[in-house]
């Protein structure tokens, strides 16, 4: 099931973070046609993260995973590993500005 997710975040992060599918989701929308642009995700999409249970956000494996598919992934990430020094090292090293908004002060102190 953790694969199934992982997949479904690579697909997120890949049609979000692309112009062209954007761009045709942006026409289809434009020309009436919903019902095809719904296939595509757009940045007003939920995060497929945002409906995963407590069980997978707390778990160290799921959340490297995730992080490097999409280091936006920190955002679900439980308190108890926004605390640890993997992950820290881990989102720090993606996008130092997700770091220092969800990595708790004093572990990013420790990790410096």
């Amino acid at each position: 099931m953790k694969d199934l997710v992982l997949n479904e975040l690579k697909v997120y992060t890949k049609e979000v973070n692309s112009k062209s599918i954007q761009g045709v989701r942006s026409h289809m929308t434009k020309k009436g046609l919903h019902g095809f642009a719904d296939h595509f995700y757009s940045k007003k999409s939920k995060h497929p993260l945002s409906e995963c249970s407590e069980y997978y956000l707390d778990d160290l494996d799921f959340i490297k995973k995730a992080i490097k598919i999409d280091p936006n992934s920190i955002k679900y990430a439980s308190k108890k590993l926004r605390q640890n020094d993997q992950i820290a090292k881990l989102i720090l090293k993606k996008d130092k500005k997700l770091a220092n908004k969800y990595i708790f002060k004093k572990t990013l102190a420790e990790i410096k």
